[in-house]
């Protein structure tokens, strides 16, 4: 009975193409760092706009980035002031 479940399961994860997908990428990114970069390869999508500057720890240095300003008190967009109230009309 088990054995039936786990082989549906298989089976099931085989045939989606989102598996496949994952699992090519996760090769290609090995190949990759194994062998370097095929340079006949075109662009990959986002690789020619990418900061190379910015590094794996991109968002997180951002973030921590943000967390210091605001507890500076310096936050980057800073919330708009509230609206002046209107004294009553007599």
């Amino acid at each position: 009975m088990v054995n039936r479940i786990k082989d549906a399961i298989v089976d099931k994860l085989l045939r989606s193409p989102t598996f496949h997908r994952g699992v090519r990428r996760i090769h290609r990114n090995v190949e990759d760092y194994k062998y370097g970069r095929n340079p006949h390869n075109p662009l990959r999508p986002g690789e020619a706009t990418r900061d190379p500057n910015a590094g794996a720890n991109g968002f997180m240095n951002h973030f921590i980035e943000e967390l210091r300003s605001q507890l500076r008190g310096t936050p980057t967009n800073p919330p708009p002031p509230p609206p002046k109230s209107q004294p009553p009309q007599k």
